[in-house]
């Protein structure tokens, strides 16, 4: 599950570092030097116009243990007198000392903020500290004070108040995870919501793995992949234990009319791999929609996936 990570960013320093980095994007290209080409390659899938949101933390204290701690999709909350007034989503971390000494110089104990996380979806907010408080359960005069982690219980009770849950970056979890999340029939309903938000974020790592933009298999445009729905070729509730663990049973759809008009049957995709209208209907633009479709070569159809384009035909028909 994400977490929240909390930081105060009154003094000087946070301040002058959320300005340089934060509000003002860094371009990969000036920080190139500094990172290998896989770290590169990762950062300009997840960074695709090449700008990047960047924050870090010193050696000192326990800092390091509770960086160790953060994930990608997990959240940091900005504070400063009296208020959270920014959050960010983790997206990538790195330990660089050069990196950081060049965003960010040294500060008075010769230290720099060589602890590095990147960030993305940069929001702005006005939660008073109070507020923050009665969500988690402190006190009402509690005040942020240094860098921290929230356990996933108190993570679970700041998102559900504010809503800062991030539907792009979602934690990884392992292949033997998926599988038994995938298998798994919860009891309770926040249960399932847990899970399958966990089997959605391992299958969208599967489809997109860095990226940031993807293309739609139906009509071809790329969109963020926020965006783009996870969509089961065939219905996960007729998926069978083989087929719940087979990665080929879902592509990418965009949310603007194609994932609905596959689900609900109207279109589909022979075994050329070609778009078809399947069910009729009398709405001229939902015929319009499909008639721009048809035709067309579905991204990601492959031998791999045939049968379930198969199974998706002759359901509908």
């Amino acid at each position: 599950m994400n977490k929240i990570i909390l930081q105060p960013s009154s003094n000087k320093d946070a301040r002058e570092h959320y300005v340089d980095t934060i509000e003002n994007p860094v371009s990969l290209d000036s920080i190139k030097s500094f990172l290998d080409s896989k770290t590169l390659s990762i950062l300009k899938d997840i960074y695709s116009d090449g700008n990047c949101y960047i924050w870090g933390v010193t050696p000192g204290g326990n800092n390091v243990t509770k960086w160790n701690r953060i994930q990608k999709g997990d959240v940091t909350l900005f504070s400063k007198s009296g208020k959270i007034y920014a959050s960010a989503v983790t997206t990538f971390k790195i330990h660089n000392k050069n990196l950081a000494s060049s965003l960010w110089d040294f500060n008075s104990k010769g230290q720099t903020w060589e602890y590095v996380y990147f960030l993305d979806e940069v929001r702005e907010h006005s939660i008073p500290y109070v507020q923050f408080n009665n969500a988690v359960g402190y006190k009402e005069n509690y005040i942020i004070q240094g860098f921290g982690v929230l356990s996933e219980e108190k993570s679970k009770l700041v998102f559900d108040e504010f809503g800062l849950e991030s539907s792009t970056y979602i934690t990884p979890i392992e292949d033997s995870e998926y599988l038994d999340i995938a298998l798994s029939i919860p009891e309770t309903e926040q249960e399932f919501t847990s899970k399958r938000r966990l089997e959605q974020g391992h299958l969208r790592k599967k489809l997109f793995g860095n990226k940031t933009n993807s293309i739609c298999s139906c009509c071809s445009k790329e969109y963020p992949i926020s965006m783009l729905w996870c969509s089961h070729i065939k219905k996960r509730s007729k998926c069978n234990d083989d087929e719940k663990r087979d990665y080929n049973v879902v592509l990418p759809m965009c949310r603007f009319g194609c994932d609905e008009l596959f689900e609900k049957g109207y279109i589909g995709v022979n075994d050329s791999g070609v778009i078809i209208k399947i069910k009729p209907t009398t709405n001229v633009n939902v015929n319009n929609y499909i008639s721009s479709l048809v035709g067309e070569n579905c991204k990601g159809f492959s031998a791999k996936n045939k049968k379930y384009f198969k199974w998706h035909r002759e359901f509908h028909a």
